[in-house]
């Protein structure tokens, strides 16, 4: 299990290029992934988003690539073909307007686009080996975290759930009191009413199933515990488990709110308040896991 948040940092290097790349990621209800490239990587970067999803399924990625290489050795060229047009435009231009004087060459490299500074190209192999490794030092960094963060999250997620398990049980013994309770107190009212035997027992056992069945939350707890038991399974699993975690609070929520309208109590109804409590702590948490 690995928590959504982290970050990591890898650095690559090949023969002319040096580079490091970062990448962050958050929790968040969809999977975003931006990417940030200097100019000359931009075209990795179909190459850069496959291999950050081999590795990060879910969540929100900021991934980030610093070009550190050493400064590439530059050239200066002439463009003669343009030097060529302003010579012959001189000529004109003084032969029309009878002009005198020469073009010197410091006036000619002075007009536009006559010279170029020209850096060294790099060799795409070599870019492409230094991005690879650096993003794959990066997702190893990355990986590690969020594992450690997400085992953190579990143990967490245990003990709350272990808790959670203890106030199911409480509510459990609390309602069997409360329903004997309530049957002797039913019984006692009918008694008060009919001090003779009643005759017609079928009727009195329909009226106590009644009281039972407005009050029973015996289907409601064994589901609670079945999807306890889930959610101790799944905290377990390996790969991306939040959305099934996600459901299954959802479910055992669905359960308390049960229990909550048939409680029979305030002893009870403080119970499933403590419940409830319990179980949007766990939401919480497991908005950060993958």
């Amino acid at each position: 299990m690995r928590s959504m948040t982290g970050f990591g940092r890898g650095e690559g290097q090949s023969k002319s290029v040096r580079v490091v790349a970062e990448i962050k990621t958050v929790n968040h209800k969809y999977h975003d992934i931006s990417v940030k490239l200097p100019t000359s990587f931009q075209f990795m970067e179909p190459e850069i988003r496959d291999q950050i999803l081999t590795s990060v399924t879910r969540g929100k990625v900021d991934f980030f690539l610093k070009d550190l290489s050493p400064a590439r050795a530059r050239t200066v060229e002439i463009n003669e073909q343009l030097i060529t047009e302003y010579l012959k435009a001189a000529k004109k231009a003084s032969s029309r307007f009878k002009l005198k004087g020469e073009l010197s060459v410091e006036s000619l490299l002075r007009f536009p686009d006559v010279l170029a500074v020209v850096e060294e190209e790099r060799q795409e192999g070599d870019q492409k080996k230094a991005m690879t490794e650096a993003v794959s030092d990066a997702l190893k960094a990355l990986e590690k975290m969020r594992q450690s963060e997400g085992s953190r999250l579990g143990k967490d997620l245990l003990e709350r759930a272990k808790d959670i398990s203890a106030v199911v049980h409480q509510i459990r013994q609390r309602h069997k009191a409360v329903m004997t309770d309530k049957l002797k107190a039913f019984r006692e009212k009918i008694a008060a009413f009919l001090p003779e035997p009643l005759q017609d027992q079928a009727r009195l056992s329909t009226e106590e199933s009644v009281t039972l069945q407005r009050h029973d939350i015996a289907e409601e707890l064994t589901r609670l515990d079945s999807h306890l038991e889930a959610l101790r399974e799944t905290l377990g699993d390996k790969g991306s488990v939040g959305r099934k975690l996600d459901f299954l609070i959802q479910e055992m929520n669905r359960e308390a709110n049960t229990v909550g309208s048939k409680s029979a109590d305030s002893k009870m109804a403080q119970s499933v308040v403590r419940l409830k409590e319990l179980m949007e702590q766990i939401r919480e948490q497991i908005q950060n896991i993958e």
